[in-house]
């Protein structure tokens, strides 16, 4: 059994260099968000909180995670048709790649991918809260049946 706590959160959104190089699509996503569907991640949230009832504090921080995570990669589809019909109605097809949009088009590309990992590595860790808790109950239950029944009310 892999212990939670010893997942190396590090990589996730904690890496500044990785936040400055996708600083503009980050915030080209979140006022698309913000403009298509506003209140779309308090529902995402809530509905996630409400599935997974976390126990700790760790568990919502996850529960957190994986819904700004899914919100992001949300935004990045909308991001992608966005850029696409603009390049389409400005160059047409043929002209696409010598476009401003066709470099953006990678660079979106690898911050879906890179936030595709962060979730799934989300997932993992609240299986992986779900599995502690699972072993600490039946450890709980095993401990109470061994146990001897109580039979005298001073006891």
């Amino acid at each position: 059994m892999k212990d939670f706590r010893k997942v190396d959160f590090s990589t996730w959104t904690t890496d500044p260099g990785m936040a400055a190089r996708y600083a503009p699509i980050h915030g080209m996503v979140t006022e698309l968000l913000n403009r298509i569907d506003p209140g779309g991640y308090t529902n995402m949230l809530e509905h996630l909180l409400a599935e997974h009832k976390p126990e700790s504090i760790g568990e919502a921080h996850v529960i957190a995670l994986m819904a700004d995570l899914s919100w992001r990669i949300r935004g990045c589809f909308y991001l992608e048709d966005e850029m696409l019909k603009q390049e389409m109605e400005a160059c047409g097809p043929k002209n696409m790649r010598k476009s401003k949009g066709g470099a953006l088009l990678p660079k979106l590309s690898r911050y879906q991918s890179r936030i595709a990992r962060e979730q799934s590595r989300s997932i993992r860790v609240l299986g992986l809260f779900a599995k502690n808790r699972k072993y600490a109950e039946a450890r709980m239950a095993a401990t109470l049946l061994r146990s001897k029944p109580c039979t005298s009310v001073i006891q």
